[in-house]
């Protein structure tokens, strides 16, 4: 015999050594066993098949010998009494959502030569506190650690160019990252609702930043953006509650779609001198902004841009042809001082909107 094909899982059997024999697990051997708590595995195992032992929820801790080669797709899904893991291995071909809803998972080794975090692979471990990646890793994939609820911290090793969408979302106790100086993409919504970030610096080397790749990070104080990025992706900081004020390097040319919606303590964005679009709803509801200026390059402001900045005060306005979609200053009720240059298309736009009496002519 070669390899466990079926367990019987209707024998009341807790605990189970795989014959020396036994070369590999197939495909859900082990599934939904209801008794299983210990699985030694022999040391001449090399293969644990997809869904093998996915939903044997009394099974506490696991060894994987160091000739396992590959562990498949949610071999140990669901597993929700599992709470330790340890690898004797160098290196394991690892798959999608391996440990997904471990939730009582505390501690995992991952082999030192290990180059891929797979899609899923520890997402909803809830009681997953710390994991120290080796630095052979290459790639977080998507979804990699979502809902890992309680991870307080996390390095990324100096090979990883890109951390996959929706890596780090749900971490809610998440309050370190620490980038490497090679990153080039930050994926969507890779760290969502990660509401215990307060201080982030994003390397110089990072071009995009994702769609919503901060979104409803509610206490995120401040952020250092890297000079290299082109454009503010939309939703980026939608919901960061906390966000006070926010520098834009030179290299930004576009502010996307609610970007920074609902960013209500930020006072102060210093616009540079490239930016040329501001898109729709991009700080709408940024109820403490009290001041713009907008440089000579910006050449449109989308639909409601500004809608519900009901702090808002003084705007300045260097360029003197400008493109405004509806509702841009709708619901704007402090404003008091328009700073702009005449015979300009801002100065028809606020004409026409009833603010003749606030503006100041450069």
């Amino acid at each position: 015999m070669e390899n466990i094909v079926k367990f019987p899982n209707t024998k009341k059997i807790n605990s189970f050594e795989v014959p020396e024999e036994v070369t590999g697990i197939e495909k859900s051997a082990f599934k939904k066993n209801k008794n299983l708590k210990e699985i030694s595995f022999s040391k001449n195992t090399k293969q644990i098949g997809n869904k093998a032992f996915k939903k044997c929820k009394k099974l506490k801790n696991i060894i994987i010998p160091k000739d396992v080669l590959k562990i498949g797709k949610s071999a140990f899904e669901k597993c929700t009494k599992l709470k330790r893991v340890e690898f004797e291995g160098e290196k394991v071909e690892l798959s999608k959502a391996t440990f997904s809803g471990c939730k009582n998972l505390k501690e995992i080794t991952l082999p030192f030569k290990t180059t891929k975090i797979p899609a899923y692979f520890l997402s909803e471990c809830l009681s997953l506190e710390s994991i120290s990646l080796p630095e052979t890793v290459k790639s977080i994939c998507d979804s990699a650690f979502v809902n890992c609820a309680s991870l307080k911290s996390i390095n990324i090793p100096n090979d990883v160019t890109k951390i996959g969408d929706l890596a780090f979302e749900d971490c809610t106790k998440l309050s370190s990252i620490e980038f490497n100086d090679k990153i080039e993409e930050i994926g969507d919504r890779s760290f969502k609702e990660c509401t215990s970030l307060e201080h982030i610096k994003v390397p110089d080397s990072v071009k995009k930043i994702g769609i919503g790749a901060f979104e409803d990070c509610k206490n995120l104080i401040d952020i250092q953006l890297p000079n290299n990025l082109v454009e503010i992706d939309e939703l980026v900081f939608h919901g960061c509650h906390n966000l006070e004020k926010i520098n834009l390097p030179e290299s930004i040319k576009r502010i996307n779609s609610f970007s920074f919606s609902s960013c209500r303590k930020l006072k102060k964005i210093i616009f540079n001198n490239n930016v040329k679009k501001i898109d729709s709803c991009a700080f709408i509801g940024c109820v403490s902004l009290k001041s713009i200026l907008f440089e000579d390059s910006l050449e449109e402001i989308g639909n409601s841009c500004f809608q519900y900045c009901t702090s808002l005060k003084e705007i300045t306005i260097k360029s003197k042809n400008i493109k405004f979609g509806t509702l841009v200053f709708d619901s704007c009720d402090s404003i008091e001082k328009i700073h702009l240059y005449k015979d300009s298309s801002a100065e028809k736009y606020f004409i026409d909107k009833g603010f003749e009496e606030k503006l100041i002519y450069l």
